[in-house]
């Protein structure tokens, strides 16, 4: 197979509010919490059924690219199921929304592309994408960055389905590029905006989130670079003594050598790690 590059990213949903995110503060107990009404829980579902969907057309778009057609039609089948769900729910065909990625880069050294693509449970079943993580590992690709993006998307169903269809057919017929183009479009086409949190303290937290799911799911190279992402964040804190941030990220450094083992048997003890780490910025930051 000839080398190329792939820069793939995952799904992963911060779709709570701060406080739901790893490293936040606990709520008060006596706080009172609000319930949502039927429109904000119908909101929050088409948000979900959305971030699934772009996330199986993603994950074909990567299977095609890596020459793994059959997992790519699979995709392309969880991805329309999903579509005729949303049209059954929506009162119209358009869906605007800002969903949080994580996205990792790969190159050989030549050529960067990238990708987005789900990892957290809750959003899209680790179990959806193991296939394409398996066959990723007998490339002979590089990870060079991983971290998080806040997207904005607008996507009209209407052109996902044309879309959806066309590429399945287009598999069928072994027409693979053609297939992809039309997967990479929707996805392009959707994307308004593209930016990292501006907040330190919000960006560490989504980020050492997304570097736990990687850890946890055996992604050791992606869960290094996301901690170097975390690591470039901690630059941009305030309030904090100089020689406690440098303190943290020399274990920040230290860990990450720890992770180029791959070393499945290291999860417990980082995770300790973590949990002092979730501990540390709650003085910060609480």
């Amino acid at each position: 197979m000839t080398k190329y590059t792939l820069a793939c990213g995952l799904i992963l949903v911060v779709a709570l509010t701060q406080s739901s995110i790893i490293f936040a503060m606990d709520a008060p107990k006596n706080d009172t919490i609000k319930a949502k009404t039927p429109i904000e829980v119908q909101r929050e579902q088409t948000q979900s059924l959305a971030h699934k969907m772009m996330g199986h057309i993603n994950l074909a778009k990567i299977a095609l690219g890596i020459k793994f057609p059959s997992e790519a039609a699979h995709q392309i089948m969880k991805a329309q199921t999903i579509k005729d769900q949303l049209e059954s729910q929506l009162p119209e065909l358009k869906i605007n929304s800002t969903f949080n990625y994580g996205k990792v880069t790969f190159t050989d050294k030549h050529t960067v592309r990238e990708h987005y693509v789900p990892v957290v449970d809750d959003v899209l079943l680790i179990s959806d994408y193991e296939k394409i993580f398996d066959h990723l590992r007998k490339l002979n690709w590089e990870e060079v960055n991983a971290g998080v993006v806040h997207v904005g998307i607008s996507v009209d169903l209407r052109e996902v389905k044309t879309a959806l269809d066309e590429s399945l057919k287009d598999i069928n017929k072994k027409e693979y590029g053609k297939a992809q183009s039309a997967l990479t479009a929707i996805f392009k086409n959707a994307i308004f905006v593209e930016e990292e949190t501006v907040d330190p303290v919000l960006s560490i937290a989504e980020n050492m989130s997304l570097a736990k799911a990687f850890l946890n799911n055996g992604q050791y190279d992606k869960a290094r670079f996301t901690f170097k992402s975390v690591q470039k964040r901690l630059a941009n804190v305030t309030g904090v003594d100089n020689e406690v941030i440098n303190r943290l990220s020399s274990d920040l450094n230290k860990l990450q050598a720890e992770l180029r083992r791959k070393d499945p048997t290291m999860t417990e003890s980082i995770d300790d790690r973590l949990n002092q780490w979730r501990n540390t910025f709650r003085e910060w930051f609480g």
